[in-house]
């Protein structure tokens, strides 16, 4: 081998060792060949492996072991070296003048005695085993301990946990302790999910400083401002004595111009915050002069936080109706109609390419799939429309013709479930995949099913309902597409078809159909924690192939048959107060009909 210089000089490699094992193997041009390198590679991470398997044995039978730690009064005995090489906190003990540098004992104050037998662990074996329980502590421990893939580990870990009811202590939890990445996600998911977050018992333990930094960004997720205005008037009422001194300060980041008129001359007169704060008589005559500027195009209003509508006010919602059928003509139709259920406006898009009733649609990274339905007889045929550039493409079609076809998407997949062939109703079920244009035959259903309702919740498919081509049915069945089988779950209180379902607060709800009266009114809903079904409030009319939406934490039931004509008349279901509203009509009145939502 040679190397650059005036005089080349020749080096020679130093004879082989026998004790090793392995030797390199030079190649004409100098280099060493690639399966040689991933060998000695192997070899070290395996003596690696083995120096740490060897450790943690002799760390189990307390070999050598020359350091125990005391925490809450238990002993835990463990090897110097290994804990300084772990953790820079042992490192920097050990290694400096420390009195714990010669003492056989250090004693972890504050600090739980599992969690540091945890930590302990994992420096002999680089494995963590967490739960919901422990990882709190484990990560205060490592934080101590400096001992960062613990850390990283656990925040990682507790970002999969984030949920209403936790996240703004896991937010604090991480900010006390410098996790900046974990408190980032927390904070967000709270903003995300604040209409829930708000209901939760941390919500009401923030301090007016923390209630402020989460309720002014633009990012917060609401669909109204009303739903901030509650969620702060709940916080203040919990210890009005105390927090009614805010006030002025909280109500600066409500929007209170972006409140409804009606809302804000009734509610937030009832409520009296004028009287309490000069600031927030300010705020209010803000806000009516915003609204009266739209009469008296004059008057003038400043722009600023309260004034600018919230980033989820521009990415609201729409219900989409697609085909359908007319009475008495019973014409099915090929339209397109788009609902925006906060400015109460409907507006007409490009049709499909092919008329269908009993037609099953689904939203799917921003395109609506239109899945069979009948024409003159049940279709094959799928027809995909793009939001973006509203236009329809024809997809693959189906193994079997489905009319009154229940639909649903999960995990990337879309299902089509039961139906009618043409023949009979029938239990078979397709999944599409859109990435590869393919259906793929799946289980069948363990009962034959047409116009039955479906809705995807936590991974599953539920079908409920619907007829068998004999009765209609009450039965429900929930299919896993991890385990690729259905299983019957608790049957509904009264047996339907024709109706319309829709996931609203974790809670499924099927609305309206055809029973052995006629046309139903009723609503009920699944709790899938119970396992139970219970009635609510039914609707102003009754209706059966209607259409219904979860959108904005409401329910809208459209268009259907009540018995005797088709509906054109939009309802809205508030669950907390348990009552349904007649809020707009249709363009048509209309049965049959796919609904979805979308952006």
């Amino acid at each position: 081998m040679e190397v650059e210089g005036d005089t080349p000089r020749k080096f020679h490699k130093r004879p082989s060792v026998e004790s090793v094992s392995y030797h390199s193997r030079v190649l004409q041009d100098g280099c060493i060949s690639s399966s040689d390198l991933e060998d000695s590679l192997n070899m070290r991470q395996q003596h690696a492996l083995n120096m740490l398997g060897l450790m943690r044995e002799m760390h189990s039978k307390q070999v050598l072991c020359d350091v125990s730690l005391v925490v809450q009064g238990q002993t835990i005995p463990a090897h110097r070296l290994v804990l300084a090489s772990c953790s820079p906190y042992f490192n920097a003990m050990f290694t400096s003048n420390l009195k714990e540098c010669h003492e056989k004992t250090v004693t972890l104050c504050e600090h739980d005695a599992e969690a540091i037998t945890e930590v302990v662990k994992f420096a002999y074996s680089g494995k963590l085993d967490l739960t919901e329980k422990n990882v709190q502590a484990i990560l205060n421990a490592a934080s101590l301990l400096q001992i960062e893939p613990i850390i990283s580990t656990c925040c990682e870990f507790l970002k999969t946990q984030l949920h209403p009811s936790n996240c703004l202590g896991i937010q604090s939890f991480a900010d006390s302790h410098g996790c900046f990445d974990l408190q980032q996600a927390a904070e967000s998911f709270a903003r995300q999910n604040f209409t829930k977050v708000a209901t939760q018992e941390e919500f009401s333990q923030l301090t007016a400083k923390e209630l402020i930094k989460l309720i002014e960004h633009d990012s917060l997720n609401v669909t109204r401002e009303e739903e901030v205005y509650k969620a702060v008037m709940n916080w203040l009422k919990h210890d009005w004595e105390d927090r009614k001194q805010h006030i002025g300060d909280i109500f600066e980041y409500v929007r209170l111009p972006l409140l409804s008129w009606e809302f804000l001359t009734s509610q937030v007169v009832q409520d009296k915050i004028t009287d309490l704060s000069e600031r927030c008589h300010r705020f209010f005559d803000e806000a009516r002069r915003f609204h009266a500027s739209e009469y008296y195009p004059g008057l003038h209003w400043e722009v600023n936080v309260r004034t600018i509508p919230r980033d989820s006010f521009k990415q609201c919602q729409y219900i989409y109706v697609i085909g359908g059928e007319t009475r008495p003509s019973r014409n099915t139709l090929c339209s397109l109609e788009r609902f925006h259920p906060v400015l109460n406006n409907w507006v007409s898009l490009p049709p499909m390419q092919i008329s269908r009733r009993g037609v099953g649609t689904v939203t799917y990274e921003n395109k609506i799939f239109a899945v069979g339905g009948a024409n003159e007889s049940p279709l094959r045929d799928v027809e995909s429309f793009n939001i973006q550039t509203e236009t329809w493409w024809s997809v693959a079609p189906m193994h079997t013709p489905r009319s009154s076809v229940a639909s649903a998407t999960v995990r990337g997949k879309l299902y089509a479930l039961g139906g009618y062939d043409g023949f009979t109703s029938v239990a078979t079920a397709e999944e599409y995949d859109p990435h590869a244009n393919e259906w793929t035959t799946i289980a069948d259903m363990n009962t034959c099913r047409s116009m039955a309702a479906a809705v995807a919740y936590e991974g599953c498919i539920y079908v409920i309902g619907g007829y068998s081509g004999s009765s209609d049915l009450s039965s429900v069945e929930c299919y896993n597409p991890m385990r690729k089988e259905w299983q019957n779950v608790t049957s509904m209180t009264s047996p339907r078809s024709m109706m319309a379902a829709a996931v609203l607060n974790e809670k499924i709800y099927v609305v309206g159909g055809c029973g052995m009266s006629g046309s139903l009114s009723e609503v009920e809903y699944y709790d899938p924690n119970e396992k139970m079904w219970y009635q609510v409030r039914s609707m102003c009319n009754p209706r059966s192939g209607l259409g219904l939406a979860s959108i904005n934490y409401k329910l809208y039931a459209l268009g259907g048959f009540n018995g005797s004509t088709n509906l054109e008349t939009v309802e809205r279901y508030d669950e907390v107060e348990d009552s349904w509203k007649v809020v707009s009509n249709m363009p048509a009145a209309i049965y049959r009909f796919g609904c979805c939502t979308g952006r």
